[in-house]
């Protein structure tokens, strides 16, 4: 199987970043609100904090990835 083109790179990285930021919006949405309710921030709560995190993590992981792919593509577009 061929390797991935810049392109459909590119593409995999904007949607893994889109699903990171939309999960870590409602992962951290759904923390928020349980917590101003008067949960402790305990057991499945803290764990769906943890998982926000996690989701902001995998999207910042991916950004980088997305500058690291255009600056190959710009070097790839300059030969």
């Amino acid at each position: 199987m061929p390797a991935p083109t810049l392109k459909q790179q590119k593409t995999f990285a904007v949607v893994r970043i889109v699903g990171g930021f939309a999960a870590a919006t409602v992962l951290g949405y759904s923390f928020i609100t349980n917590v101003l309710a008067g949960q402790p921030a305990e057991g499945p709560v803290l764990l769906t904090g943890v998982m926000a995190l996690l989701g902001l993590g995998y999207a910042a992981y991916y950004t980088r990835s997305l500058g690291r792919i255009a600056e190959a593509e710009k070097q790839h577009d300059q030969s």
